[in-house]
């Protein structure tokens, strides 16, 4: 078999004469035509060009030119880049773009840009390849979407099987000044079934001759065109070690490997002979290598692949990784010091909970070398899911308390004759981050779990997603009403550091930065201690570091002297005491677990600000806190170090109960509302009647609760499954088909998140149990979605045929059809009338609380993607509960939707929504 590869540089070239074929391993593209730029902004992916036609649409290298406010002239056209033979393209666009001009008044986000890079090539026969792009988020082959290695790590390839002729590779340019990108194509072996991805395998360290924690992870893409049934099997080419997959709660039939899907593989291993002892001294490696082998449905065993694991040796005292399983069932790491002097501290310790910054490496010595070994003190450097996550927010927060509870109840890497001496406190922590986990240390400290806060050391961290990366870029807010942006807004202000700041009113804090940082400028942090010392009434209490002519990371940035000092200083301080006043601000109960014990349940009106302004002066004499509340529905106590005998809720008295009792609200006004006013004319809260709910969790069957909040991105944080349809037309199933593989690899390299993909003849309803499920196509294209339509919101409606249809909202009054019309929502997973209709019993052992399901789909193709397109894969990503994209949403982004929102409490359509049947056209 013969290759002629178009505009392809081979770097290694060997002829294989018994099959007859070339066999070449490296491959890059040299030649593009390369349209741009054009305005961009972070989160959002708007193109100008699909104006006027797309870029499929459009000729290609011709001498057109296309309106763009970032060149000087305002008119742009297509170049045409000759690379090197490493295929790097370098992205220079100094001769007709002003950066220093723009980045003058808008700041380092003013310089994101998008574009298009076009290149083709060919093949002589039919052919599998794999091929990978990075510094590029997404990228085309032929009509095929594909994961880019958009932070250039080596973590992500795809691979398609291709007739012979010319292909054509279209990658989407988003970057900011000097952006580059590279596109690399290799063949693969006639015998070959699937890749591993070295570089993005999960061990554990070895401590004291023993594995730290028993789970490791391998990445595995499938090069088939067909699934590998029964996952994939693995053979030690050794007798030391035994290794057994972690068993799937699918059954075996459906658990498979889609093609091109890349997925962690996980197991387990263990010394042979059962005395867990590995001969490996500190400071060496040790390694074993085995087979993995991947079986199609139609064919028989293929030749293996070898990997070989590594392993680095340590002892109890050092620095060391361990591995768990994170909420999602996938395999996850984190490292961990000891403490020095446990003896002169407090049992079980707390622990230092630091959270590193972008594109760094957990286990890396760079961050590990930067702590000192505390003395009372757990450190654990959690990873976020990766190098850069989610920003730790959503499942990148929660993967870190994944491991913490795994640290704290197994006590990896702890020799067993210490593990009564070295017990840790998950719920006293001392929280640092640095840059990106400085945003994420603060985010923690304010709207996650103020109440597991000893201290807050925050370290070129910025508090507002916001405010670093301005909302006045976005391309899409020029058309739209102001509504829209309220609504998005919300989405994102549930991570907003310094609007849940008043929760910092009584823990200590100190921010550090260099005053030179122009990564993360200074005024973050400045504004951030302002905040403090105005919640707190004090000129002096905040602390301040500002290094001078230091900038984003410099030596002890996390642990010099200073940080130091007061990181000892409050070590074994405990939970800091209540003030005896004090605010708790909540936009979102799904991801907030409250403040002094108090934990709001459910708003009145979702993702409006829920507040309790609570009162404890009295409560010395008393037992009594008097508490005021707005926009609050349910609201409980969890365990904490103080607590009321009794609380007065807006002038009405009740015992002190503990969750999962609680005080409810049904909106009912109190009547007589003059007795329950406080003196100097403060209202004293909403006026409503309060009672006690007894019911424990059982409301949570039929309403919105923590567990199912929303925004849709909430959806995430348990385990998934995607769901493609199949009873469309032949292209709408390829197009679900592909849809549903792509996004699996998007979740893998962004969290390395563990997704099966089924088609929608497999899926049973008894998944629902273990899995959030998102469904590629509605009722006319997927045959589950069609037999559940009755637990979907019924504001949402689906008419017509597959080749015809029309999405409705709100009993048919708005009515959205015609060419690119897209939709995407969140809905439980069941019918609050029907499950309410089974016995408990049946409800707790055949159903799962807070179940979530997403629906995408689309008119046709295009609507079908840029519903893909705006599912939520990044931190802060303003995607609400439910979205329906107009025909031009392409160009005009959330100016071209024709309704977006939020879901009130009982999945009905919210006061906060926006409906409209007008666009741009």
């Amino acid at each position: 078999m013969k290759l002629l590869l178009l505009y392809l540089f081979s770097l290694s070239i060997i002829i294989l004469l018994s099959h007859n074929i070339v066999y070449c391993e490296n491959y890059y593209l040299t030649e593009w035509d390369i349209l741009a730029p054009f305005p961009s902004a972070p989160r959002e992916d708007v193109d100008v060009l699909n104006c006027f036609g797309g870029i499929d649409n459009i000729p290609i290298g011709d001498n057109s030119t296309y309106i763009s406010e970032l060149v000087n002239g305002a008119r742009v056209g297509w170049n045409h880049y000759t690379t090197n033979v490493d295929g790097m393209v370098n992205l220079n666009f100094s001769n007709n773009v002003n950066w220093d001009l723009i980045n003058n008044w808008a700041g380092s986000s003013g310089t994101y840009f998008s574009g298009w890079g076009i290149s083709t090539f060919s093949l002589d026969t039919s052919e599998t390849i794999l091929v990978t792009c990075s510094g590029i988020a997404k990228f085309w082959i032929d009509s095929i979407v594909m994961q880019g290695d958009s932070y250039g790590l080596g973590l992500q390839f795809n691979s398609i099987q291709l007739s012979s002729g010319t292909h054509q590779l279209k990658v989407r340019i988003i970057g900011s000044e000097a952006a580059s990108y590279q596109c690399e194509i290799i063949t693969t072996k006639v015998e070959q079934s699937i890749f591993i991805v070295n570089e993005n395998t999960i061990v554990p360290d070895i401590v004291d001759n023993e594995f730290s924690s028993p789970f490791i992870s391998i990445s595995v893409l499938n090069i088939l065109n067909q699934p590998i049934s029964g996952m994939i099997s693995l053979e030690p080419l050794t007798d030391e070690f035994q290794v057994s997959l972690i068993e799937s709660p699918l059954p075996q039939e459906i658990n498979y490997i889609s093609p091109g899907q890349l997925i962690p593989v996980n197991f387990i291993v263990k010394t042979s002979n059962g005395s867990g002892f590995i001969n490996c001294p500190s400071g060496t490696t040790y390694a074993f290598s085995m087979m993995v082998y991947g079986q199609s449905s139609t064919s028989s065993q293929s030749k293996g692949e070898l990997i070989t694991l590594n392993f680095t040796c340590k002892s109890f005292g050092e620095p060391f990784t361990f591995t768990f399983q994170d909420f999602d069932l996938s395999i996850q790491y984190a490292d961990a010091i000891p403490p020095n002097d446990i003896e002169g501290g407090i049992l079980p310790t707390p622990v230092l909970f630091a959270l590193h910054g972008a594109g760094v490496d957990a286990k890396s010595s760079a961050w590990t070398g930067a702590f000192q070994v505390q003395n009372y003190t757990w450190i654990l450097l959690p990873t976020n899911r990766a190098n850069y996550g989610f920003d730790w927010e959503e499942g990148g927060i929660k993967n870190g308390l994944t491991a913490l509870d795994y640290l704290c109840n197994s006590l990896p890497g702890v020799p067993n004759n210490l593990k009564s001496k070295y017990q840790c406190d998950p719920y006293q922590l001392q929280v640092l981050g640095h840059s990106m986990g400085g945003h994420g240390s603060e985010h923690f400290a304010t709207a996650i779990s103020p109440d597991r806060v000893v201290s807050l050391s925050i370290a070129a961290g910025w508090i507002d997603m916001k405010l670093y990366s301005p909302n006045f870029l976005r391309v899409g807010y020029s058309w739209s009403n102001p509504m829209i942006r309220f609504i998005l807004d919300s989405v994102v202000s549930q991570n907003d550091a310094d609007f849940h700041s008043p929760h910092l009113i009584n823990i200590p804090m100190i921010v550090r930065m260099g005053s030179d940082d122009d990564n993360v400028p200074p005024y973050h942090l400045r504004r951030m201690l302002r905040l403090y010392d105005q919640l707190t009434h004090n000129t002096s209490i905040g602390l301040i570091s500002e290094i001078p002519g230091e900038n984003h990371w410099f030596n002890g940035v996390v642990d010099d002297a200073i940080m130091q000092a007061f990181l000892s200083k409050y070590a074994i301080s405990g939970i800091p005491l209540l003030p005896d006043r004090f605010l708790i601000n909540c936009l979102n109960p799904g991801s907030f677990q409250g403040k002094a014990g108090i934990s709001i349940q459910q708003a009145i009106e979702n993702f409006k600000a829920s507040k309790i302004r609570v009162d404890k002066t009295n409560s010395l004499s008393s037992g009594i806190w008097s508490l005021s509340t707005e926009n609050v529905k349910r609201f409980g106590f969890n365990s904490f170090n103080e607590k009321p005998n009794q609380v007065i809720i807006d002038g009405q008295k009740f015992n002190y109960i503990q969750l999962p009792s609680h005080y409810c609200t049904d909106g009912t006004k109190v009547k007589n509302n003059k007795k329950n006013r406080v003196k100097k004319g403060n209202s004293i809260g909403s006026g409503v009647v309060w009672s006690i709910c007894n019911d424990g969790n059982d409301w949570m069957w039929g309403e919105r609760s923590p567990l199912n909040s929303g925004p849709m991105v909430q959806i995430l944080d348990y385990p998934i499954l995607i769901v493609y349809g199949t009873i469309g037309s032949e292209q709408q199933t390829n197009q679900r088909q592909q849809s549903a593989v792509y996004l699996s690899n998007v979740l893998m390299y962004q969290m390395r998140y563990s997704i099966n993909v089924l088609e929608d003849t497999q899926f049973t309803n008894d998944l629902f149990t273990t899995y959030n499920v998102i469904f590629m196509g509605g009722p006319q294209t997927n045959k589950a979605v069609y037999s559940i339509q009755s637990v979907l919101p019924s504001p949402i409606g689906f008419h017509g045929s597959s080749d015809n249809m029309t999405f409705s909202l709100n009993d048919d009054s708005n009515m959205f059809s015609g060419p690119s019309v897209g939709l995407l929502f969140l809905s439980s997973c069941y019918s609050p009338e029907e499950i309410m209709k089974i016995t408990p019993k049946e409800r707790y052992t055949q159903a799962r609380q807070g179940c979530m399901l997403t629906v995408i789909e689309g008119t046709d193709t295009i609507g079908f993607q840029n519903s893909l397109f705006n599912f939520p894969t990044k931190s802060s990503f303003p995607m609400p509960d439910f979205m329906i994209l107009g025909p031009n949403f392409g160009y005009q982004g959330v100016s071209g939707a024709n309704a977006l929102g939020f879901w009130d409490n009982n999945w009905q359509l919210s006061d906060l929504s926006y409906v409209t049947s007008i666009l741009n056209e």
